[in-house]
């Protein structure tokens, strides 16, 4: 049994390796077939010597046929021109021509990621984030495919002479069932950068609902790869990186905030989403401005046609979506509105509740607004105006009235207002103008702004009244506002100089206006006489100037081999410094067969951003600053390889391995404060490096029903402060081991059901070992005659508990004659209530012993939501 079990193995992996076997098809080369014509009907041939006969012959056998078919199949299927006279056969180089357009959906919706492939060459693109596709064939009469997931495929025969121009619609959409694509060049398996990853809106709709709705960077959170950080929060932490290391960008403009409620939801609305690539290794040299992610977020234009929304209501929000036509076929517009909507219950019953002796006042919201103008100018020429608005409010009043109530008359003697005004989010605007100068060449400009802003408000007043008169009073007023305003231009290309080259070049430009700190404070004491008033001001304001230029070419060396090569050049001004960044990025692709594909990718990246923060939560309070003359940028090199297999009855199988440094590490101490104070900051933070490393591997299933995706991630992340300890020590989320499942299922025509399951090794921190006797110092002392000082051994030295739940989903759907489809969400967190530590404690007991306790947050939550589409 052990022989048969090893020869089967053996067999499989050969299978594996070994190109698929065609019928009739032999291993000879066009030049050996040449030869063989030559004897067969004694021709002579006669080319050019730079011609390369010396390729693989994959064609159907030449015996039995005449001298054109034979002519036909050998040279015809590689492209190749031949001209009969007499017993000479002159043969002739290619000649190519280049098809390019747009692929659409029904709605005039471009597609992303959309598979073009000429059926006899097997030679294939894919759209752009745009919806633009350039494909350079050899002359004469070929065969185009247009597949993406989800669409049925369409082929349209062209007769190659000149460029040619094929807008394509793809028919269906949501209307139709699942389809399952066989030629999807966006998959693992024939992109070229390891560690990227597509998500379409279907992609997110099949996931579970956390109190509402679908969250993009929870969806992210499964990935292999990723940590989630703190539970319940929209933490992404990618190889081992820092929440502040991902480069969101919504439409192309780069966003600074992208958390709800404390994190609890990020601020995309899925009912916006067109696609999201996002890349955690391999990074094209397209990207920079990040060290560990980038999340690339592309909204939809909006129906050229018809009208159409989304309407939504959950436990928490509720979404409103609506496009259409503005001039059919022509102009559109979308826009869609995601807003917490409990405030508006609470603030009205709480303003009903005021009473003599006490005024309590609370209200949280958050609000999301997305609003997109498309205009086609004509076949070239296209643009757009992309426009997002977030915002998050939290505000606390809290009035004290102290009265004397006997003798009388009833009298006021004290007064205590404490009020909590808290804001933070984001605005964005980008315009694009699209414009194709040839078949091959499509150019991109945009002009774009992003504004963050943090805004934590503080006030108390405290009053004493004898009779008319004041006896004391205090006031106390904080105000600390941050911003960062962004302004500036990109400048795409996309040239496509013929079938083998896919080279994209550009260069953006912002202008960052830093105010990191606009600190005002007030404290004023005293009563009816005298009052004595402490007014402080601080203010910081400067300009940074950050400028690139890239260029990246996707080679195809061979039909099996192709390399992605490009450079990513940085220039990084502030006052009295300049930073500049080489960041090389290189990625290899070998496709050992039909079924077996090899990568490998370097990366180098640079981040002149840094977030200063007290907590580990990613709170709205952290404040952005710049690298400066004593704080050098971070930097990031990463290597990532792996191997992506195509199983058959439709399963995937792939390992994919990383090494990951990293130099110039901030770790900030500013105290107990919540809001990090800006002033010296440069001289509270300590610089480091972190490593981390690891194996993921992943397998999937899918048909037009089921799909189940599994995988495991064996990592390490480490850092090495010195300041801190002298060696390397894990980080706070060095989770060793995690797992994840997720099946989601068409359980008949109306239900989905959506089953994920996580798991992950406990996250660290750092706890004393022991209470030992300190040194007695000369000076004031404790008041005791001994003092006692906490001893570490290292930092995060401790783990905490193992993480792991169960979520569940389902969606109910019903379509009416109308044509109106509404969806009944039931969305479980938590199934059987694992209540996971969040922190740990140690206390010491009565009898001097120690014990530390754990505290956990989060038990089993239930949530619904009802949606219509109309």
């Amino acid at each position: 049994m052990r022989r048969i079990f090893i020869v089967g193995v053996v067999s499989v992996i050969l299978s594996l390796l070994s190109p698929s076997p065609v019928a009739g098809r032999t291993a000879d080369t066009v030049s050996q077939k040449m030869e063989y014509l030559k004897k067969e009907y004694s021709v002579k041939f006669v080319y050019d010597s730079s011609l390369d006969l010396d390729v693989p012959y994959s064609g159907p056998s030449l015996e039995g046929r005449s001298l054109d078919k034979a002519l036909r199949l050998l040279l015809g299927r590689n492209g190749l021109r031949w001209e009969r006279n007499g017993d000479y056969v002159v043969i002739l180089p290619k000649k190519y021509h280049t098809v390019s357009g747009y692929v659409t959906q029904e709605d005039g919706e471009t597609v992303i990621n959309a598979t073009v492939r000429d059926t006899a060459s097997g030679l294939g693109t894919l759209t752009n984030e745009h919806g633009f596709y350039s494909l350079t064939l050899p002359e004469g009469k070929r065969s185009l495919r247009y597949s993406f997931i989800g669409f049925p495929e369409e082929t349209v025969d062209v007769d190659l002479k000149s460029d040619r121009r094929y807008d394509i619609l793809l028919h269906g959409g949501e209307q139709l069932d699942e389809v399952v694509v066989t030629a999807d060049l966006n998959s693992p398996h024939h992109t070229t950068p390891t560690g990227k990853i597509s998500l379409t809106p279907k992609d997110l709709g099949r996931e579970f609902a956390l109190l509402s709705s679908p969250d993009v960077v929870k969806t992210l959170q499964t990935r292999s790869g990723v940590a989630a950080g703190t539970e319940l929060i929209s933490g992404l932490y990618v190889h081992g990186g820092g929440h502040d290391e991902n480069l969101f960008m919504i439409d192309g403009t780069p966003l600074y905030q992208v958390n709800h409620v404390g994190g609890l939801f990020s601020s995309f609305n899925t009912d916006m989403i067109k696609n999201i690539d996002f890349y955690k290794s391999g990074f094209p040299a397209r990207y920079g401005g990040r060290l560990s992610s980038v999340v690339d977020v592309r909204t939809r234009d909006g129906n050229m046609t018809d009208y159409h929304g989304t309407f939504s209501i959950g436990l928490l929000d509720g979404r409103l979506q609506f496009e259409g036509p503005i001039v059919r076929n022509r102009t559109s517009f979308n826009v869609g509105l995601r807003r917490s909507w409990l405030d508006l219950i609470t603030t009205p019953l709480q303003k009903l509740r005021k009473n003599r002796s006490s005024d309590d006042y609370f209200r949280t919201s958050f609000h999301d607004f997305n609003a997109k103008i498309t205009h086609v100018f004509s076949d070239r020429s296209r643009a757009d105006i992309s426009i997002y608005s977030g915002e998050d409010v939290f505000k606390i009043t809290d009035e004290m009235k102290t009265e004397r109530l006997s003798p009388e008359p009833v009298a006021l003697i004290g007064n205590e207002h404490e009020k909590i005004d808290l804001r933070w989010g984001c605005l964005t605007a980008a315009i694009n103008w699209k414009y194709q100068f040839s078949s091959k060449f499509y150019g991109v400009f945009t002009g774009l702004y992003t504004y963050n802003h943090s805004i934590n408000d503080y006030s108390l007043d405290d009053k004493r009244f004898e009779g008319d008169e004041t006896t004391f009073m205090s006031r106390w007023n904080t105000s600390n506002h941050a911003t960062i305003n962004d302004g500036g231009y990109r400048m795409e290309f996309d040239y496509r100089p013929d079938g083998r080259n896919h080279i994209r070049m550009g260069s953006n430009y912002l202008m960052h206006f830093f105010r990191p700190q606009n600190y005002f404070s007030e404290s004023i004491h005293g009563d009816d006489s005298m009052i004595d008033t402490v007014v402080r001001h601080l203010q910081h304001s400067f300009r940074g100037h950050e400028v690139s230029i890239y260029a990246e070419d996707d080679i195809a060396l061979s039909r099996r081999l192709r390399i992605n090569a490009g450079l990513h050049l940085t220039l990084f001004n502030i006052p009295g410094k300049t930073y500049t960044s080489v960041e090389p990025r290189f990625a290899a692709r070998y496709q050992c067969s039909d079924r077996l594909t090899l990568k490998a990718s370097f990366t180098e990246m640079s981040q002149f951003m840094h977030k200063l923060s007290n907590t580990y939560l990613n709170l709205p309070m952290d404040i952005w600053v710049p690298s400066t003359k004593q704080i050098h940028p971070s930097r990031s090199r990463q290597y990532a390889a792996g191997a992506y297999m195509m199983l058959p009855h439709n399963l995937r199988f792939s390992v994919e391995g990383y090494y990951k440094t990293t130099k110039n590490l901030l770790e900030y101490d500013g105290g107990n404060n919540l809001t990090p104070p800006y002033e010296a900051w440069e001289s509270n933070v300590s610089q480091g490096r972190g490593r981390s490393y690891g194996v993921e591997i992943e397998g999937s299933y899918g048909n037009e029903r089921v799909s189940l995706d599994a995988a495991y991630t064996l990592s390490w992340s480490e850092r090495n402060f010195p300041e801190y300890y002298a060696g390397w020590y894990p980080d706070k989320f060095d989770n060793r081991h995690k797992f994840n499942i997720n099946l989601s299922c068409k359980v008949s025509k109306g239900v989905d059901l959506y089953v994920g399951w996580v798991y992950h090794t406990g996250n660290r921190m750092t706890v004393p070992q022991q209470l030992a006797v300190g040194p007695i110092l000369p000076g004031p002392q404790s008041g005791y005659d001994t003092d006692y000082v906490w001893v570490y051994d290292k930092p995060n030295n401790i783990k905490l508990d193992d993480y792991h739940r169960l979520d569940l989903g389902v969606n109910f759907r019903k379509t009416g004659k109308s044509g109106r489809e509404r969806i009944w969400n039931v969305s479980i967190y938590n199934v059987y209530s694992r209540m996971n530590p969040l922190y740990a404690r140690i206390k010491i007991r009565d009898d001097g012993s120690y014990v530390g306790r754990a505290t956990a947050l989060s038990p089993i939550m239930l949530s619904f939501s009802y949606t219509l589409k109309f």
